[in-house]
């Protein structure tokens, strides 16, 4: 075989299989949801404590627009059909609508008391709100702008996840340790699912056919049959999971956990966690751009948005520490190479010579 038909061999062809946060960037203060639109390579991010949204360049990290909404935006969702930002803003009462290309505001309607979560059926056009003092769910006609019905929920109503192939929405009850289904055409309830005390966030997942719901208070994932209702399981993370997205393909689930700064990342069909990305200060929400391979992970506790990317692979290999590293040294007598005297570690310490510590040893 000739030179240049022998395998390349050394670092130059090791293969890095691992994630990497590429870059923090800042957007304002706490930022929570995260909406992602991969072919108009923008990601859109709610900054509650700065009552905006703000628009950046998903390739570029930069800042494209910021747009004063209502008090306290907590979620947002992306209607890409008539390119609107619909975004809830939890103190005011009222869902603000931008126009995604520049950020200016379209329409501010009113719904329930402290609308802390939002839903999307793009086919049945309609965004739904999660009204945590009221306990209800109002309806939005996407197109019109307007106010359609209301379904009762129960108290700490929150996020909500829907089912576009069953058309069903399932509304998180905070307060109440519950999930509310509801018929996301009619706008009636069907039934009550119980899960853990404070459930945050509930993320449905057809290819899969399970809903779910992460435990807050518990440092838990509920995993629920979207067929029967039936609870199946529970996937420990870590502390405080409040936002989650899960990949298109629904083989892995991003869980973003507040109180550690880390997104655990649950293989959907082990039911298990296969590995944790460190981010910023108290994580709140996620979203995947899958153009680039991207997790953008808005952090509340440092006003930034994470780019991790290759996010499904575990993080790179960290040198093996030995247990004895920063631990003060043990006492020992060793001899000098020049003349064998025999010198102990307190000579050591007091720098009174010098000695061939590996060959000594």
């Amino acid at each position: 075989m000739e030179d240049r038909d022998r395998p390349e061999q050394g670092p130059a062809c090791s293969v890095d299989l691992s994630h990497r946060v590429r870059v923090h960037c800042p957007v304002g203060k706490g930022p929570e949801a995260v909406v992602v639109d991969p072919e108009g390579r923008r990601v859109y991010v709610a900054c509650s404590r700065s009552d905006a949204v703000v628009a950046l360049d998903l390739d570029r990290a930069a800042l494209v627009w910021r747009a004063e909404v209502g008090r306290e935006p907590i979620p947002i969702v992306l209607d890409r059909p008539t390119g609107r930002i619909f975004s809830a803003d939890a103190r005011s009462d009222t869902v603000t609508v931008l126009d995604a290309v520049t950020g200016a505001r379209l329409a501010q309607l009113a719904v329930g008391a402290y609308p802390a979560g939002l839903g999307h059926h793009p086919g049945l056009r309609r965004v739904y709100s999660g009204n945590t003092a009221d306990g209800t769910v109002t309806a939005i006609d996407a197109d019109r702008l307007e106010v359609v019905g209301t379904v009762p929920a129960e108290l700490g109503a929150g996020s909500i996840a829907v089912d576009t192939e069953r058309d069903r929405g399932y509304c998180a009850n905070f307060m109440a340790g519950s999930v509310t289904v509801f018929d996301a055409a009619a706008l009636r309830p069907l039934e009550r699912i119980a899960v853990r005390e404070g459930p945050c966030k509930a993320v449905a997942n057809p290819a899969a056919g399970h809903l779910y719901v992460a435990s807050s208070l518990h440092g838990t994932v509920t995993r629920v049959a979207l067929a029967t209702g039936a609870v199946l399981d529970e996937v420990p993370v870590e502390r405080a999971p409040v936002g989650m997205c899960v990949d298109a393909a629904g083989e892995r689930l991003y869980v973003c956990n507040r109180g550690a700064g880390t997104v655990s990342v649950l293989d959907t069909a082990a039911g298990r966690e296969a590995h944790r990305i460190t981010v910023g200060n108290a994580p709140g929400d996620c979203a995947l751009d899958p153009v680039s391979d991207t997790l953008l992970v808005s952090n509340a506790g440092s006003g930034t948005l994470s780019f991790v990317h290759r996010p499904w692979l575990p993080g790179p290999v960290l040198p093996a520490v030995h247990p004895l590293v920063g631990r003060p040294l043990p006492a020992f007598e060793l001899p000098d190479l020049r003349g064998g005297r025999i010198r102990t570690s307190r000579e050591w310490a007091e720098r009174k010579y010098v000695i061939n510590f590996f060959a000594s040893w």
